[in-house]
């Protein structure tokens, strides 16, 4: 039976310092990480973690104040995270790319004591009187900090201990921006649940490029690699063209775990289908996935290739991380389930609440020392969604005989899109700012390659002309990149019922039906007229919604818009429809520019 290791009368904050205190000091010689923009030890750690909590104190910052921080310096970033962690100040990490309007509705979400961000955030943002000046600091003072501050040698005594660990921005199973309140004894339990199921230890050595300001990259990140005195390994950034790096890098580095998500994993396995040996390093353990539904085509592909364990999870930030597991143990391993609960209660309830019978489908409903205090000052929403302890995940599930959980689908509208969560609600409201726009919704609809795809329907005025490659253009100045629709439906007026509703749900079955009829079309496009360079340009406006006049062989993922990995992915897979033809892993990872892919269909086809 699961149980808290707290000592009776230790408070869960003195609990976590204490650990956090032990792997800093035991571990001084031992490298920490190597992210992208730095490397540093344990000893180094400890020292630059003390000198900005002496920061915090020197500008005000007390006990339980919470501070957001927006960047794209991972180095900053994550020594901000731990740093404020064990200063017992709430950090919340924001979206290293959000834009500066998307900031200041960040604010307003957590109220924030003080603010960290890059400079150029800061430049386009409309902060208002959000926070006077002196508690917005560009990242550039972390580094002036950790340059001219004197190491304190120890750490202030706190007097009031907090309850309040993190923040985690997110849009939950509501329309409303809002941010999760998780206290340290959600972080103990999680971090003990991990050390029960998954084994982490003082040799765990993580190689994780998950975004950090999703908990599976912070939490399984950072927050795991010092709470055991393991290893972060996040240098290469993920793209397609890293990815025969990163797998390199696994056998470098010696890493035990590969923490990832659907999308990423399916971008793993295509490009590296031709380095099976990738996972066979003697410490290896497993793959771990979560974040969004793993299928099962994908999950057994993945073990058949490289001959290694996937383990997949189920959690929300509601829940810090996991709490259903499919492995790695074989009795909750089944391809294609969500496996069973550890450490918490799980129901599965209908709309009164009732729990149904065995293997009918319900809604999640998960209970135990895990589950989130509330949402942020949003107690209306909070009671939406927690009842009597319990969280109410708004996902439905059914049990199965052999006592593991399916997923079957979801209650709420928010949308899983390459493990992130969007709300379909959120986007339209910036979309329906967009000059010309009469009115615009969105949506998800299945997707191979993300799981669910973000697809904006939009109205223009009478009179007025928008084409997808404006909308995308406009999202991506308002919108991060994860919010900005991979689709773009231009309509005369959007489709509504008798009591005037817009019908979405005869908008998803539409755009599910156009993509299967697309896929199942005969590809004649090889043989219609213009040359290759045009056509090739023509699939990849389609791709990155873009207008193809602005695209050319020298077109690259620097100076295109909307040229991400999974974008990437969906060119490759465009291509090879549209001329009849199959990609090498090679040729996938090498192609840097549209003239490379130009170049490979060349050789494919022998187009002159």
């Amino acid at each position: 039976m699961f149980e808290l290791p707290i000592k009776p009368g230790v408070h869960p904050f003195d609990h976590f310092c204490d650990n956090l205190n032990w792997r800093l000091e035991g571990n001084l010689e031992k490298k920490f990480a190597d992210l992208a923009n730095g490397s540093f030890s344990y000893g180094t750690l400890a020292r630059d973690m003390r000198c900005l909590a002496a920061m915090f104190t020197a500008n005000g910052l007390v006990t339980g104040d919470r501070v957001l921080v927006a960047s794209r310096d991972e180095e900053a970033v994550v020594k901000l995270f731990l740093a404020l962690l064990r200063a017992g100040i709430t950090p919340v990490i924001g979206d290293a790319e959000i834009t500066g309007s998307e900031l200041g509705e960040l604010m307003d979400v957590c109220d924030p004591a003080a603010l960290f961000a890059d400079e150029d955030m800061l430049v386009n943002a409309t902060l208002d009187e959000k926070l006077p000046q002196s508690r917005i600091f560009p990242i550039r003072k972390v580094h002036d900090t950790l340059l001219y501050v004197q190491d304190p040698g120890r750490w202030t005594p706190v007097e009031n201990r907090p309850e309040v660990a993190l923040l985690v921005l997110t849009s939950g199973t509501t329309s409303t921006p809002k941010a999760v309140e998780l206290t340290y004894e959600n972080l103990i339990a999680q971090l003990t649940i991990f050390d029960e199921i998954y084994g982490f230890d003082s040799g765990t050595r993580l190689l994780n490029l998950l975004p950090l300001h999703h908990v599976d990259g912070l939490i399984r990140g950072p927050l795991v690699a010092l709470w055991f005195g393991g290893y972060l390994y996040r240098q290469t950034p993920f793209s397609v063209q890293n990815v025969p790096a990163i797998l390199n890098a696994l056998t470098e580095k010696d890493i035990t775990h590969f923490i990832t998500v659907p999308a990423m994993l399916r971008i793993v396995a295509r490009i590296g289908s031709d380095k099976r040996d990738a996972f066979s390093g003697p410490n290896f353990r497993f793959i771990l996935c979560s974040a969004d539904l793993l299928d099962a085509q994908l999950w057994s592909h993945v073990e058949e290739t490289f001959k290694i364990p996937v383990v997949n999870a189920y959690g929300l930030s509601e829940v810090v991380c996991d709490a259903l597991f499919a492995g790695p143990e074989n009795a909750t391993r089944r391809i294609g389930s969500l496996g069973r609960p550890y450490g918490c209660t799980a129901m599965v309830l209908d709309d009164d609440f009732r729990p149904v019978p065995a293997g009918e489908t319900g809604e999640l409903v998960l209970s135990g020392p895990t589950v989130m205090r509330g949402y942020f000052n949003a107690p209306d929403i909070t009671r939406t969604v927690l009842r009597d302890g319990a969280f109410h995940t708004g996902d439905y599930v059914r049990i199965n005989p052999d006592g593991l959980y399916d997923f079957v689908g979801r209650k709420k509208t928010a949308i899983v899109s390459a493990g992130a969560t969007i709300h379909p609600e959120t986007v339209a409201i910036i979309l329906s700012t967009m000059p010309g726009v009469a009115e615009a919704v969105a949506f998800g609809v299945p997707d191979a390659a993300r799981g669910e795809k973000l697809v904006a329907a939009i109205a223009p005025q009478p009179g007025q002309e928008i084409t997808p490659a404006a909308a995308s253009a406009f999202c991506r100045k308002h919108l991060s990149a994860e919010r900005t629709p991979a689709e773009f439906r231009i309509m005369t007026s959007l489709p509504r019922g008798a009591s005037g509703k817009v019908l979405i749900a005869e908008m998803i079955a539409g755009a599910a039906n156009d993509a299967a009829v697309l896929a199942e079309e005969p590809a004649t496009f090889a043989e219609e007229s213009g040359g290759l360079e045009e056509k090739v340009c023509a699939v990849a406006a389609k791709c990155f919604n873009v207008d193809a006049t602005g695209l050319s062989a020298d077109s690259t993922p620097f100076n295109t818009d909307g040229w991400d990995s999974l974008a990437h992915m969906s060119l490759i897979e465009e291509l090879e429809i549209a001329f009849d033809m199959q990609f090498s892993a090679a040729e996938i990872a090498s192609i840097a520019a549209l003239g490379d892919a130009m170049e490979f269909i060349k050789g494919a086809l022998d187009v002159s």
